[in-house]
């Protein structure tokens, strides 16, 4: 998906219009427009203007990743940054594969980002019971 398609997309997820846009980067309507028609680009501090009011990297606007920002990432080091990334880029394209197969998104659909928070949190729980669980089938086992 392009720049202007990214920014389209973004901006129908919180219900916006362009105007309303528009007012939040002091630019008119129709550049915004334009941006979301990929017929001009916007300036550095619209693009840092744009990513901070949609909560998203740089990056991703610029087509750099599928990552929506890196919040969850540790930045203490370079080498554990990368490292975070191509986990998490792992993680989200299974989860993003098991949504397209059970007809919940299409390919070209982001995850929204209350469905990747919920898969994370249930995940964890259900994790947490499954190794729960064997642990008490273990301790009966060795009891028996």
């Amino acid at each position: 998906m392009s720049f202007g398609g990214r920014l389209k997309q973004l901006r129908l997820e919180n219900n916006m219009t362009q105007e309303n846009l528009s007012k939040m980067l002091n630019i008119s309507r129709a550049a915004v427009g334009r941006y979301e028609t990929n017929e001009r680009f916007p300036d550095k501090d619209t693009l840092k203007n744009i990513a901070n009011i949609f909560d998203v990297s740089i990056d991703y606007l610029l087509e750099q990743t599928n990552l929506r920002n890196y919040d969850f990432i540790s930045k203490e080091s370079s080498c554990e940054l990368y490292s975070y990334i191509d986990d998490f880029k792992l993680i989200y394209d299974e989860i993003k594969n098991r949504l397209i197969m059970n007809n919940i998104i299409t390919k070209e659909e982001m995850i929204p980002k209350e469905i990747v928070e919920n898969i994370v949190h249930y995940g964890i729980d259900a994790a947490i019971k499954i190794y729960l669980l064997e642990e008490e089938l273990d301790n009966k086992r060795e009891s028996d």
